[in-house]
């Protein structure tokens, strides 16, 4: 009667035909090959002493394991595509929202534009310049004192062309050294695009990169 090896050795050829992509691309025994091996064993086992219970359960869960182990491999590859289609999907829900992020461009529209900016400390005294897009002044402010933090003001920009302007601030602290402020602009989140796997909002016709914004508020509108 054939043992199990001289069965296991008889089915060599046959075996390696059924999994020769497998075994090309990963060295690994295939499922179609593994169930050929398993009932070409219980085929020919010795009927004198026939494969235990407790042994033909242990190959099925070994394989059942690997199975499963394959199964999740699989998964885990494909995580970050689901990962990133998931964010894409939040990130829509972002539009009309208000935002506000690092950047200089201030976009005049009306007769009164808000100019966002942040502070690291507290501030005596300052003043915020604006320019056009020729690089002439077109308004000043005097910002007085104003608290560390996000702070915004009015600029009065009823006598300008609409359109996108730029802005510099200078400003000193109680002992007049120099505060550096962080310029910011802020406005309605209109769309969302993405490039090279980065997300970017339009904020005022601008594209911002989603790791340069600061807060995204609710729209009160």
């Amino acid at each position: 009667m054939a043992t199990v090896n001289n069965v296991l050795a008889g089915l060599s050829g046959s075996i390696k035909t059924a999994t020769t992509s497998t075994a090309k691309s990963d060295n690994t025994l295939g499922q179609d090959a593994f169930m050929t091996m398993l009932i070409a064993e219980l085929k020919n086992q010795d009927p004198l002493n026939p494969m235990e219970g407790k042994d033909f359960a242990a190959q099925l869960a070994q394989f059942s394991s690997l199975q499963q182990l394959s199964n999740l491999n699989t998964t885990m590859n494909n995580l970050p595509a689901y990962l990133q289609a998931f964010s894409n999907a939040q990130m829509a829900g972002i539009i009309g929202n208000e935002a506000t992020a690092s950047g200089d461009t201030v976009t005049v529209s009306g007769s009164a534009t808000n100019i966002f900016f942040s502070l690291p400390a507290d501030i005596a005294g300052g003043t915020l310049k604006i320019y056009n897009s020729a690089g002439s002044q077109a308004g000043s402010m005097d910002l007085g004192k104003l608290k560390s933090g996000i702070n915004s003001v009015s600029w009065d920009s009823s006598g300008v062309t609409p359109g996108d302007y730029s802005y510099e601030i200078s400003a000193v602290d109680k002992s007049g050294n120099a505060v550096a402020a962080t310029k910011l602009i802020s406005g309605t989140v209109t769309g969302v695009t993405f490039k090279d796997d980065k997300a970017y909002l339009s904020i005022n016709g601008q594209e911002v990169a989603f790791s340069n914004i600061i807060s995204i508020n609710k729209s009160t509108n």
